[in-house]
């Protein structure tokens, strides 16, 4: 077999002339490829431009645990106080229901019936808005003759916002429930203050109620009825407005307020003016009870009373910063003697976790590759080459971030998964161009021509990869909105990586020269030979058994899909979307029918309680001179 190295040819198939009589500067032919390799400054103002404004979009992204959609639900709930299941049926869900369901752009409808209220819950179609649904669906419950009942309350209609939690508080510490709740709402309204926190909830508290419970033997001896104190109480606990005065000097509202708004002021309302000038007051045919609404409940943090904060995140507010600013706070509060403020539950460990691996994974990744690139080619390839992974990643960013895109789990996901494939086209590409100039066509011509050898096959293989993500934008229902970043996120960086390494990446190795000398080169020449080797020892003759006995290979190749599809139908290899992955949490959530005494399911809470507590007993056991495995137990038992 000659040794001599055939004729090298050109993308047009033209021979190419020796590099002695044809300069990088003469190669012509390559359309917009060869342009870019020849423009330096273009290239390099291409390579800034994803750099810099990816890095300036990236740090201006906003932060969350996972993306915020549009929910397409509709609530509508109508109190009835002291009505039982069936009479909330009757008379609210099931009329309101009947009402509802014809009504376009309603996918589904479901209605509860509890006791004291009626809840219904629309599910929007695909598409469809939900605030003119909830303009039809008010005006069919409006047109409901003699709805609501005339015990019930008016119903509330609302759409459903997103809202995530950013962390959660907890306030504890031997004192009464008066106590706790006035330490919490003072943190709320503290909270409520700064810039980016927008929703606080309070949780584990009753809300305050002002109960009247009048005597029937004081309305008998003052020959009063139970709807004469009732009116006497409407109309004396009433804002009212007198209208305006206008004089030389301005004008003046007049207003009454003798709206009554704690127990002491509903206690000195007047009921009667006697003939004698005795007045008759509240509190002599009442007892007024200012405190909680009536119903038990108990809230406790490692046993011992408490209070619970739930800081959420709504919007376009920043889930880290609303964090930071939160974490400031607490950092120079100082709590009541005796009461104790830390943090419950942080959401955003679970993103600041995802984050962290995607960092290890593209340093890693970085590393990896520039190490096999080193080994392998001239040091100037393998630094270019491992420029693609920030220059994709960055000019990705760039692009899905001025989409509107934020950080969060599923965004970080798709860029964990495009990791292992965006520098592929630039290995494949410049190592074409290395062997191309190693060749015979030194230079940009060598450039140019290895780069537009590789155009047709990557560009065929990263718009594969594009059109198997491409459908899942497509996808409806809420998996298909939670997942839709996905694609986005994959199809920006592979479109980029095929940027950087048409339009980036030959203008950088146009230029002739080795960055290897000495050991390394030494080093590059032993792992050529040995990858040389498995390739004539190993790779061709398994080619050419290939090639000779192509009838049975692609047989066994099908019959390979075809064991693969079984084992997926049989259950032998699961399918499943996402993985379960335990967590650092364990709930268990008791449900007792309507009507059942406090005390009883208190009861039923303590077993649970006490077989927690025996577990981790059991646990800490085997486990000594560790801390324990439970850091904290939180219990709630009453409402709803």
């Amino acid at each position: 077999m000659s040794e001599e190295n055939p004729p090298q040819t050109g993308s047009s198939g033209a021979p190419a002339s020796d590099a002695s009589s044809n300069p990088p500067e003469a190669a012509t032919g390559g359309g917009l490829v060869a342009a870019m390799a020849r423009n330096h400054v273009a290239a390099n103002l291409l390579m800034i431009l994803f750099l810099v404004g990816g890095m300036v979009t990236l740090l201006s992204m906003r932060s969350e645990v996972f993306p915020q959609f549009s929910t397409g639900i509709i609530q509508v709930e109508v109190p009835y106080p002291g009505a039982t299941p069936a009479e909330v049926e009757d008379g609210i869900t099931r009329r309101a229901e009947e009402a509802i369901l014809g009504t376009e752009g309603i996918e589904k409808v479901t209605s509860t019936a509890f006791e004291d209220r009626g809840a219904i819950v629309i599910e929007v179609q695909d598409f469809a808005d939900p605030e003119k649904v909830k303009d039809d669906v008010e005006t069919a419950i409006d047109s409901i003759a003699d709805f609501p009942p005339a015990d019930a309350e008016q119903p509330r209609i609302v759409v459903v916002e997103p809202t995530s939690q950013v962390v959660s508080l907890v306030i504890r510490g031997d004192a009464d429930e008066a106590t706790l709740r006035e330490v919490g709402e003072t943190l709320e309204r503290n909270l409520l203050s700064l810039p980016d926190v927008s929703t606080v909830r309070l949780r584990g508290v009753r809300a305050y109620e002002i109960s009247i419970e009048v005597s029937e033997a004081a309305l008998r001896a003052y020959g009063l009825t139970l709807e004469e104190v009732a009116t006497v109480v409407r109309r004396a606990s009433l804002d009212l407005s007198a209208g305006t005065i206008r004089t030389e000097g301005g004008q003046f509202l007049l207003r009454t307020p003798s709206k009554s708004r704690t127990g002491e002021e509903f206690e000195r309302i007047v009921v009667r003016s006697n003939p004698d000038g005795t007045i008759l007051r509240l509190r002599d045919v009442a007892t007024v009870r200012d405190g909680f609404e009536d119903g038990r409940l108990l809230s406790e943090y490692n046993g011992a009373p408490a209070v619970f904060v739930d800081i959420l995140r709504s919007g376009d507010t920043d889930i880290l910063t609303v964090r930071e600013e939160v974490a400031d706070y607490l950092a120079g509060y100082v709590p009541p003697p005796g009461i104790e403020v830390s943090t419950f539950r942080d959401q955003t460990n679970i993103l600041r976790d995802r984050i962290s691996l995607l960092g290890r994974n593209a340093i890693l990744g970085f590393a990896l590759v520039f190490l096999l690139l080193v080994l392998t080619l001239d040091l100037r390839i393998a630094c270019w080459v491992a420029m693609g992974v920030p220059i994709s990643f960055l000019g990705g960013i760039l692009l899905f971030g001025s989409g509107g895109l934020s950080i969060n789990m599923i965004t970080l996901f798709g860029l964990i998964i495009v990791i292992g494939i965006v520098v592929d086209d630039a290995i494949v590409v410049g190592e074409n161009i290395y062997a191309t100039q190693e060749g015979g066509r030194p230079g940009l011509a060598g450039s140019i021509s290895g780069a537009m050898q590789m155009l047709a096959p990557v560009l065929v293989g990263v718009l594969t990869t594009m059109a198997a993500f491409a459908p899942i934008i497509f996808v409806g229902g809420d998996f298909g909105k939670i997942l839709q970043p996905v694609p986005i996120v994959v199809i920006s960086v592979l479109f980029v990586s095929l940027i950087e390494a048409f339009f980036i990446l030959p203008s950088h190795l146009s230029r002739e020269g080795r960055w290897s000398a000495g050991p390394l080169l030494a080093i590059q020449r032993v792992v050529g030979n040995g990858l040389l080797g498995v390739s004539r020892r190993l790779v061709e003759p398994l080619a050419r058994f290939s090639a000779r006995w192509r009838y049975p290979v692609m047989a066994g190749a099908i019959g390979l899909m075809l064991i693969v599809g079984g084992m997926l139908n049989g259950g032998v290899v699961r399918l499943i979307f996402f993985p379960f992955v335990e967590g650092t949490e364990l709930t268990a959530n008791l449900t007792m029918p309507d009507g059942t005494a406090f005390d009883t399911t208190a009861a039923a809470a303590d077993q649970l309680l006490t077989a927690a507590e025996a577990l981790r007993v059991e646990i800490d056991e085997e486990r000594p001179g560790v801390p324990s495995i439970f850091r904290s137990i939180a219990v709630t038992i009453g409402g709803r």
